[in-house]
């Protein structure tokens, strides 16, 4: 994970570096240029910049962050129930479908869970949004996180809409585990961090010879 975030980081740095040094042509000719032509083209230069950023982040992510999986691929049909079983044991985690995705987050809205996410002190919930892609066997994972109050649990949790964070992960593949290891977790060892979705859900898939890619969108 470490090599990919420094790679991750390198090209970023040298987009950065482009962004930075391109504008300098502008200002060989700047005493040439009409002051408000110099102004609308120093301006275009950095709306182009700003907007490219999500487009180089993506590419980035999709490329760099892959991750193949072991084994022999099992059917999509089976690997969507090797997630989905986590809703029958007693953990703060579940899967929902929504659309042919699966969403995995924080059981926020049972009282047990809701109470314990509130005693942390949380001002977002954690979401982890799984598109599947059964021709390649890739699973693109989408981090989302969805601003939140814990007033009255669980009645007044009203989670808002979600938001894109940058799906980085700060963990060896080797330790990542899976989904099985919620049934021996107790309440008092979660810490509700994102990594405790994720890890076990990247886990799960490589495990049953899927894909991983990270995305934006």
């Amino acid at each position: 994970m470490f090599t990919r975030l420094l790679r991750t980081l390198f090209w970023l740095l040298l987009w950065l570096m482009v962004v930075l040094l391109a504008p300098g042509g502008l200002l060989l000719f700047a005493d040439r240029l009409d002051p408000g032509l110099a102004a609308m083209l120093g301006f275009a230069w950095l709306a182009l910049a700003c907007l490219s950023l999500p487009v180089v982040l993506q590419v980035l992510l999709r490329r760099v962050w892959f991750f193949p999986g072991s084994g022999v691929a099992v059917d999509e049909d089976e690997l969507r129930g090797r997630l989905l079983a986590v809703n029958t044991l007693d953990a703060p985690v579940r899967v929902v479908e929504r659309r042919r995705k699966l969403v995995v987050g924080w059981r926020h809205d049972e009282v047990q869970w809701c109470e314990l996410l509130s005693r942390r002190g949380m001002s977002g919930l954690y979401e982890l949004h799984l598109r599947f892609e059964p021709r390649t066997r890739t699973v693109t994972l989408m981090d989302r996180r969805r601003p939140v109050q814990f007033l009255f649990c669980p009645e007044g949790v009203r989670p808002g809409r979600p938001r894109v964070v940058l799906p980085l992960l700060r963990l060896r593949p080797g330790r990542l585990g899976s989904m099985d290891q919620y049934a021996a977790t107790e309440p008092f060892q979660y810490d509700f961090l994102p990594r405790e979705i994720k890890a076990p859900v990247l886990g799960t898939i490589l495990q049953s010879g899927w894909n991983v890619r990270f995305s934006l969108f």
